[in-house]
């Protein structure tokens, strides 16, 4: 057995007792070696160079940043933020940055920001609606007698440059300070009951059926003062959808002055201005 073993074995070797036979590729030259690492370090330079060229040539520096249409916010608040970015180079402006910094601007919201290649950057924004007048109220000692109510319940400083809306006038809430700017806002308590209550409005048609002088916040709940002393809609604090619409049903015959107090199911009950 052990002969037949080292016979088997015998076999696999070469005719002239050297082993079994292995193939070489070709050898690589000298130059070729060098053409090579050339080659890619010519590669490398010119990688580098296109990398420095662009976020250093003025062909990439922006000077232009354009905005789509706005109407509240103030034009030479804008043009002063945009100039803080002309002559940045566009590969190492970050859109993020634009977008922070525009974005302290109160008026506006739902910002996006884009580069326009070569040097160009685009600016859309929609800006907050007014919903409510506030009545005028001092802060800080100064008399502010153009704020509006937001949709989002922050209160903000109508511009001078245009008329005001005839809006109705909130009544009967001051304005608190709030996050690290101190921004002015309705109370937090008050803010979700409020904007409810004019969603409520706008679904039920109110305005367009009988335009709304006040909005009045009482300890019992909001109220809302109808124009033309048509009468005065109590509506507590919730429910506002439902309440309105009972009113709005039945409105073409109750009688004009008269307070409607709607906090009761399936129920007006009026009575006579004091």
């Amino acid at each position: 057995m052990l002969g037949g073993a080292n016979q088997i074995a015998g076999k696999g070797r070469s005719s002239t007792g050297g082993g079994f036979a292995v193939r070489r590729g070709p050898q690589r030259s000298r130059r070729a070696v060098l053409v090579r690492a050339g080659s890619g370090l010519v590669t490398m330079v010119v990688l580098v160079f296109g990398v420095w060229w662009t976020l250093t040539s003025p062909v990439f520096a922006v000077d232009r940043i354009e905005s789509g249409a706005y109407r509240f916010t103030s034009e030479a608040e804008l043009q002063s933020v945009f100039e803080e970015f002309l002559g940045r180079n566009i590969w190492t402006l970050s859109t993020d940055e634009v977008a922070d910094r525009i974005n302290l601007l109160p008026w506006v919201r739902d910002l996006r920001v884009l580069r326009r290649l070569p040097n160009s950057i685009e600016v859309d924004f929609r800006e907050w609606t007014p919903v409510l007048m506030m009545e005028p109220v001092a802060i800080d000692g100064q008399k502010r007698d153009r704020l509006v109510v937001t949709e989002d319940g922050r209160l903000l400083d109508f511009p001078k440059t245009l008329i005001l809306p005839g809006l109705p006038m909130l009544v009967g809430l001051a304005p608190v300070r709030e996050g690290h700017e101190k921004a002015l806002r309705l109370p937090p308590k008050e803010t979700g009951q409020l904007l409810e209550l004019i969603s409520s409005m706008e679904d039920a048609g109110l305005e367009v059926a009988s335009p709304v002088d006040f909005v009045v916040a009482r300890p019992e709940g909001f109220a809302i003062v109808l124009q033309n002393r048509r009468g005065t809609l109590l509506l507590g604090r919730e429910e506002f959808g439902p309440r309105l619409q009972r009113y709005m049903d039945a409105r073409d015959h109750l009688e004009l002055g008269v307070d409607y107090d709607l906090r009761f199911k399936n129920r007006i009950t009026a009575s006579a201005e004091n």
